[in-house]
């Protein structure tokens, strides 16, 4: 059974929830996702509620709704040996207003309609056959049918939906290696992660599995000396109103890193 720490951990880290939102702007069931009716109202009204000038911010920022499951879903594999029915048919989306630091913005978290958690067995081999199959069951039944239910309704193509992920796997894999959690845990986190990346690329609906790339690397805004990962795929937020291309963006031409470097470098000198 969940205990306090563990619903709190899930809520605060993996945007999963056992609380219903008092007065969300939109909620419903996460299956009617898949369906395309729905899911094109849907991003008609979430696109202009983060800004987006063009339909495709509302396509990738849906897409991005699923990062924290995932997440938690390899934390649940990892600390606890034990997962939670992340099914569509269990997950309720629940769209709300937030503020952070006195500017409000929309948050999205999936409501657990059915709290159960299922517990994997003990036995090293029988456990990693048991988390690769919750993990091709997550993807091949909650994110892919989800991600291609976006792309057959929207502008982007669903490959483009998939790179969304992979920055977010690794910087949350790089986060629990820093953490302060118990050697054991990462060392099955390790072990889970490369399950992730070895899943077959059929799984996805894909010729190859999406998540398993090298992410580049650049020279950091602040030092020479660090190096800070490149994302895997532009986010639009360029596309966003005031929005603009990140530092890290595939897409940013190097002539203009190498500019924001020179500058920002050139500010802090100055104070």
């Amino acid at each position: 059974m969940l205990n306090e720490s563990m619903l709190e951990k899930l809520e605060n880290n993996f945007d999963l929830t056992v609380k219903k939102q008092e007065s969300p702007v939109f909620s419903c069931p996460a299956a009617e996702l898949t369906d395309e009716i729905k899911m094109k109202q849907l991003l008609d009204l979430y696109t202009p509620l983060v800004k987006g000038m063009d339909p495709s911010v509302g396509e990738v920022y849906m897409t991005g709704w699923f990062r924290g499951p995932i997440l938690g879903l390899l934390y649940m594999l990892s600390a606890w040996n034990k997962t939670a029915d992340l099914s569509l048919n269990n997950l309720t989306v629940q769209l709300y207003k937030a503020s952070y630091n006195g500017r409000e913005y929309y948050a999205t978290n999936f409501l657990l309609n059915r709290l159960e958690l299922h517990s994997g067995p003990d036995d090293p081999i029988e456990q990693a056959a048991w988390a690769e199959e919750q993990l091709s069951s997550f993807i091949s039944q909650t994110l892919r049918p989800v991600f291609e239910t976006i792309a057959k309704v929207g502008t982007l193509q669903v490959g483009m939906l998939w790179s969304q992920i992979p920055t977010s796997l690794e910087y949350g894999y790089e986060r629990l290696m820093e953490s302060d959690e118990c050697e054991s845990v990462k060392e099955q986190a390790t072990r889970n992660y490369g399950i992730v990346k070895a899943i077959d690329g059929a799984i996805f609906g894909r010729s190859k599995n999406p998540f398993n790339i090298k992410l580049r690397m650049t020279e950091s805004l602040a030092s020479p000396d660090k190096q800070v990962r490149m994302k895997a795929a532009c986010c639009l937020y360029y596309l966003v109103d005031g929005g603009y291309y990140c530092f890290t963006c595939p897409r940013l031409k190097e002539a203009e890193r190498d500019k924001r470097r020179t500058e920002y470098r050139a500010e802090q000198q100055a104070k």
